[in-house]
């Protein structure tokens, strides 16, 4: 995004994901994720990739809610890249790595993670780890549309 859209959006008041509205996609992943019987971390961030919330199903692995969040941060600093267009490019693509490495290794470009739009606006990401890159990303992609918007 250039800097001159950055601006424009701001103008036009253009706000970010809510707290209220990046719970009410986690509730829907979490319920998904329990109607699949699988174990899955959610997470949800803004635009610059910023936890906004988080959650990590019962038995689910330590490590998941990071693999939810890695995959949320992303497409967010992807601009709305859906992860599994960013997957398999890490390795070869030196600004995947330096951008990772500016963050600590915590990005995590593997398919589960969506953008959470309002209109034709990106609001927000949702990422999911811990089911699977077929089942992330179709959890993912069912709660983002959830969002009335």
């Amino acid at each position: 995004m250039q800097q001159w859209e950055f601006d424009q959006r701001w103008k036009r008041g253009v706000m970010g994901i809510t707290l209220d509205e990046a719970q009410k996609v986690v509730a829907v992943a979490v319920e998904l994720s329990r109607s699949k019987g699988v174990r899955t971390a959610i997470a949800v961030v803004d635009n610059a990739g910023s936890l906004i919330a988080l959650a990590r199903l019962d038995e689910a692995r330590s490590y998941y809610p990071d693999i939810a969040r890695g995959k949320a941060m992303a497409t967010a600093l992807w601009d709305g890249t859906p992860s599994r267009q960013l997957a398999g490019q890490s390795g070869s693509n030196s600004v995947q790595q330096a951008v990772n490495h500016m963050y600590g290794g915590r990005i995590v470009f593997a398919p589960g993670a969506v953008p959470i739009m309002r209109g034709d606006e990106m609001i927000g990401v949702i990422g999911v780890g811990g089911s699977g890159p077929e089942s992330d990303e179709a959890i993912a992609k069912e709660a983002a549309d959830s969002l009335d918007n």
